[in-house]
């Protein structure tokens, strides 16, 4: 039996790769909430990413490029709404015009399609409104997508499959490597293969299952504010942090991107999100702390007028990060240990990446671990 520990998107597209395996025994995805991504899976931007911002060779570049298309795939396949609108990049400045060349230039390596340099007078046909910027880009992969619907259908998907099972809320309490089974808060199980697609507390179940590793997860917490007065109706970001000056030096960096501006397929816009450092057991922690008037600074270098008196509190979500004896690692890392299969520091572009990180896991089972 292959028991996957967490239903959000990357554990429902595990839970999927394995189920397309002809003959495969009983599969069970066990989530500890009421709800399916109740944590970071269901509270992020839902941007659809194009793989751009990540190190050359990484996991996250990688598994973000194909998993870029396998997305459309299945928002298509599922009858998610989504739309590929692209994303727009702009330097402030001109002392962030090289970022954005480097930026441009990792894309390629990395082989994102579609990506290339634009106007502010191309980018003001879209948003007549918007500041003048010393640079743009424009990478065409990028979109959005209505992630509830997503997990929902991925969810019916993945339960009607021949001798696929999930079981929420489902909590798991211990696990005895040696026997292979899990405790969990409805009795014991057994298992042939484990999986653990845990998020912010996949570090906890690795615990649990004997690993020997010093793996943590810390939660960066990510807030948005809602601006519902605003006419933006484009994707536009800043230069992601990691190519400005010093940012390629820390990995907590390697997934951020900077407050933005994105609407939704639900038609709301959002501002946002930050990146809150919190402590180890905060990865409840949703609760929005910067102030107003930072969110309409932010807003201010892409649209004048931007007041914080327009912008509401939306939600805030909370990244899983991955350190290694106490250092950030800034990639994804998939840990293969006997019959268990870690999946580690899933935070941005997990949403994107999960049906290649799914991949990747089934070859690693038909490779026989």
């Amino acid at each position: 039996m292959y028991i996957i520990i967490g239903g959000g998107v990357v554990g429902l597209h595990v839970a999927i790769a394995l189920a397309a395996k002809p003959g495969h025994p009983e599969i069970f995805v066990l989530e500890k909430e009421k709800f399916l991504g109740d944590h970071t899976s269901g509270r992020n931007s839902e941007v659809i990413h194009a793989g751009f911002a990540y190190p050359v060779g990484s996991n996250k570049a990688k598994w973000c490029v194909e998993g870029n298309a396998l997305t459309y795939e299945w928002c298509d396949l599922l009858k998610v709404p989504h739309k590929k609108c692209g994303k727009w990049l702009v330097a402030f400045n001109e002392a962030e015009v090289p970022a954005l060349e480097g930026t441009l230039k990792n894309g390629a390596v990395c082989g994102v399609p579609d990506m290339r340099p634009a106007t502010t007078a191309e980018l003001k046909t879209k948003e007549p409104e918007i500041n003048d910027f010393a640079g743009v880009i424009f990478a065409k992969t990028s979109g959005m997508m209505d992630v509830a619907s997503y997990i929902r259908a991925l969810e019916r998907y993945f339960a009607a499959q021949e001798n696929c099972h999930i079981i929420y809320p489902c909590g798991v309490n211990g696990i005895d490597a040696q026997k292979n089974i899990i405790e969990t808060n409805r009795g014991p199980m057994e298992y042939s293969l484990l999986v653990n697609c845990g998020g912010l507390w996949a570090d906890a179940v690795y615990k649990m299952a004997c690993g020997q590793k010093d793996f943590r997860i810390k939660p960066f917490k990510g807030e948005y504010m809602i601006w519902r007065k605003g006419k933006i109706n484009e994707v536009i970001y800043p230069v992601p942090r990691r190519f400005l000056p010093g940012g390629d030096k820390d990995k907590r960096l390697v997934s951020s991107m900077g407050i933005h501006l994105h609407r939704g397929v639900g038609g709301d816009l959002y501002v946002g999100p930050t990146q809150v450092e919190l402590d180890w057991d905060q990865k409840n922690d949703y609760t929005i702390v910067t102030p107003p008037e930072i969110f309409a600074k932010e807003a201010n270098q892409y649209i004048q007028g931007v007041r914080e008196e327009d912008l509401q509190p939306a939600y805030a979500g909370n990244r899983p990060k991955l350190y290694i004896d106490g250092q950030p690692y800034g990639d994804f890392l998939i840990a293969v240990e006997k019959n268990q299969i870690h999946a580690l520091g899933t935070d941005s572009p997990g949403l994107t990446a999960s049906p290649a990180i799914g991949k990747e896991v089934s070859r690693i089972v038909s490779s026989g671990l």
